[in-house]
């Protein structure tokens, strides 16, 4: 390739022939130059790289998901959903409030001047902590440590473990003395849980903070319960970036403490999937608003009735030379001082202009009786009831019903029952998943928290039961008395299994007597002797035996009584001779000597 095919080619003054031409002698020189073992390496590039377009083309996809969650942002592990809608939600630097417009603060202020929710949240109160003790023998009100595995045995080791963790359960720690769990603010187990109860039927936050040994691998030692409406729980992100941190104290609006997954223990006892919400609960006091307001209302217009009634409803009739201003401002005035409940009672004051000005008041309406006030109050209270689970008989109210009190009915006991199915149950319930989670699981895997007492049978019933069921030995040994030697404590209990034990024993061999023997311990008679064979010796009628019982004497005769010989055999009789063979054959049956009385 000449210097002028080059300069030719790419000119744009050169006519196109000539450029055409050079361009040709120039790409003629290249390819003679170009060597198979130089072009190679440019080939499989270009393979190479057509290659990689192809694989990227069949990876790549549509973007499926525009706006995507923090955890597929940041590529983490767990939820990838959206558990918390921080667009939304109001965000408090590095923390968020619970989206409703009723506040912790509001909710505990309304339990406390409410006084139907305070009876029914003391009265479960009241009913778990009958459950605050421990119960070893599973039955009655308490709590035990039990075996995951139902059908394995707990060995010598594992029943000192589960009466460790009992004793840590009773006194909320490894701290037993009682002046020093008061100075680490430790409560016992019952006062524990009748914070925890209250909190969470008001709140439905019921935080735990647990204490861990200095060593954190010598596990937990001790429980704390904490104020549930000062708790408040960090976005995804946590505190200042520290995601381990998902909780913290505010007081007074003044951040406090703060917590990890290791340091509280916050379940909430109605949770939601509401990305407005987050981890935050549903509590019963946020369903009873209204319900508490017309509650509210209407005690206090009864209230007022007895401490400021003044003046009864109807209308005033105005009669005079009124200007429309006076009536606007006698009007405005009547409606400041008599609109509203509290005002019910207030006495408007009208001056007239002369004479012939007067004011009258007349009645008309039905007024508010007793009948009307009574159904609206017992309505009220049977929907908070309803709410929380209980039956109102457990609160000393009436049920919402045209009939009588249900406390006057027969099926009472079985109302509160259901009640406790419906809301002690899952109550308590809750909290042995909780302690068995979050606690037992702590110090190992083979444990679990459980409530006992709860499916208790009436105890008649099982007295009944056990009656048709058990000997004289057995039930001595449940009321944990000696046994009776001989074949009476082997007896059975129920009198229809009297027959056939007795013939049984028979069978057996046990010799209750028999009347066409001579007399056992009569002189002379191996059979009142021999009492090593199974055989018992009632002793000779007449004198008392080895045990000092006096079966009587027949009385004097020819020698034709049970003492005699065979000639009474088949045709004896206890009392009435005409009885013949049958009153023979039933005192023969139960082991009895036979005496035969002649007329």
């Amino acid at each position: 390739m000449t210097e002028n095919a080059a300069q030719i080619a790419y000119s744009s003054a050169a006519p196109a022939d000539e450029r055409q031409s050079a361009q040709a002698e120039i790409q003629k020189t290249s390819l003679a130059e170009a060597s198979p073992d130089k072009m190679l390496p440019l080939i499989e590039f270009i393979r190479d790289s057509y290659e990689d377009m192809a694989m990227s083309k069949s990876l790549a996809r549509a973007p499926m998901i525009p706006f995507p969650s923090d955890a597929v942002k940041k590529k983490q592990a767990g939820m990838q959903s959206v558990f918390l809608d921080n667009m939304q939600i109001s965000v408090m630097g590095d923390w968020y409030e619970k989206n409703s417009a009723f506040s912790f603060e509001a909710m505990r202020a309304m339990v406390d001047q409410t006084p139907i929710l305070n009876s029914v949240i003391m009265t479960r109160i009241s009913q778990v902590r009958r459950f605050c003790r421990v119960q070893e023998s599973g039955k009655g009100p308490g709590f035990k440590i039990a075996l995951k595995d139902k059908e394995a045995h707990a060995s010598d080791d594992e029943k000192k473990t589960m009466a460790l963790l009992e004793e840590f359960f009773m006194n909320s720690g490894w701290e037993t003395r009682p002046r020093t769990r008061m100075r680490l603010k430790r409560d016992d187990l019952s006062s524990f849980m009748s914070k925890l109860v209250r909190d969470t039927l008001t709140l439905d936050s019921m935080p735990i903070e647990t204490e861990w040994k200095r060593d954190k691998k010598l596990g937990l030692d001790g429980l704390y319960a904490v104020d549930g409406a000062t708790i408040r729980l960090c976005t995804e992100d946590g505190y200042r970036g520290e995601d381990e941190i998902f909780a913290l104290q505010l007081v007074q609006g003044n951040v406090r403490s703060l917590y990890t997954y290791d340091d509280l223990i916050y379940v909430p006892r109605n949770p939601r999937t509401d990305v407005m919400v987050g981890g935050y609960g549903l509590s019963e006091t946020e369903l009873l608003v209204r319900v508490v307001t017309g509650f509210l209302n209407a005690f206090t217009y009864n209230t007022k009735y007895f401490d400021s009634n003044q003046i009864p409803k109807g209308l005033l009739h105005l009669t005079g030379n009124y200007t429309d201003q006076d009536i606007a401002q006698f009007k405005r005035m009547w409606n400041a001082m008599v609109k509203g409940v509290n005002n019910q009672w207030a006495l408007p004051v009208m001056v007239s202009k002369d004479m012939e000005s007067r004011a009258s008041f007349e009645n008309f309406g039905v007024e508010v009786n007793e009948m009307m006030f009574g159904k609206w109050m017992t309505f009220l209270v049977s929907i908070i009831c309803a709410i929380y689970g209980i039956a109102p008989d457990e609160v000393n109210f009436e049920s919402f019903t045209t009939g009588t009190s249900s406390l006057s009915g027969s099926d009472t006991e079985e109302k509160i029952a259901n009640s406790k199915d419906k809301g002690l149950r899952p109550l308590l319930s809750y909290f042995e998943n909780v302690f068995t989670d979050f606690i037992v699981q702590e110090f190992s895997d083979k444990y679990v928290f459980r409530w006992t007492g709860l499916d208790d049978e009436d105890p008649k019933d099982v007295f009944e039961r056990q009656k048709l069921t058990l000997t004289w030995n057995e039930m001595r040994a449940l009321d944990q008395q000696d046994k009776i030697e001989g074949p009476l404590g082997d007896a059975p209990l129920n009198p229809t299994l009297i027959g056939p034990w007795t013939q049984m024993q028979q069978a057996a061999g046990q010799d209750f007597g028999n009347p066409d023997d001579a007399p056992p311990g009569a002189g002379g008679d191996d059979k009142g002797a021999n009492k090593g064979k199974g055989e018992q010796d009632f002793g000779a009628p007449g004198a008392a035996n080895e045990t000092g019982a006096d079966f009587g004497k027949p009385p004097a005769g020819d020698g034709k009584g049970a003492a005699a010989g065979d000639e009474a055999k088949g045709d004896q009789a206890v009392g009435d001779p005409e009885q013949g063979d049958d009153a023979d054959a039933m005192t023969k049956s139960y082991g009895l000597p036979v005496f035969t009385i002649e007329p």
